[in-house]
């Protein structure tokens, strides 16, 4: 009467919470009663647990596939950082490229503004000496750019 309560109600319970564990209703050391639940021997529930050899060699098989796709993944990606860093190496030279020509540029302009003021200067002292004789003088001198023009 015990046996078929524990069979029963309390087997039901510890197979929900121990999935796969062996549940006979016999205590460790004794040997098994005849019940319902004695059909589920340990070897049943370790035959239906352990997978066969098809599928272990299934497993295997996939588990190098996924090492090689891995080992080909790390490769692509150590490649796509040495790019990466070629790339970074070069956005920096061109930077640094881009910096030195402002300068040259700065220059550049700072020498032109200095050499249209000395023009300037020497087109009013001219306009001056002009303006002072009788002869145009301004025929004389270069023909000015539109810019020098536009300053005058």
């Amino acid at each position: 009467m015990a046996m078929e309560y524990f069979d029963e109600k309390i087997v039901p319970i510890l197979k929900k919470r121990l999935p796969g564990a062996d549940l006979s209703g016999r205590l460790i050391g004794s040997a098994p009663v005849a019940g319902p639940s004695t059909s589920l021997t340990t070897m049943s529930l370790l035959a239906k647990n352990t997978p066969s050899r098809s599928e272990m060699t299934k497993v295997q098989q996939q588990v190098k596939v996924n090492g090689a796709s891995m080992t080909a993944l790390r490769r692509e990606m150590q490649e796509v950082r040495v790019k990466q860093l070629e790339q970074q190496k070069q956005l920096q030279d061109q930077e640094q490229k881009q910096l030195e020509q402002s300068q040259v540029i700065g220059e550049q302009n700072a020498r032109l503004a200095e050499l249209e003021h000395k023009l300037r200067e020497l087109m009013d002292s001219a306009a001056v000496a002009s303006s002072s004789s009788s002869t145009p003088a301004c025929s004389d001198l270069p023909r000015h750019s539109k810019r020098l023009r536009s300053k005058k």
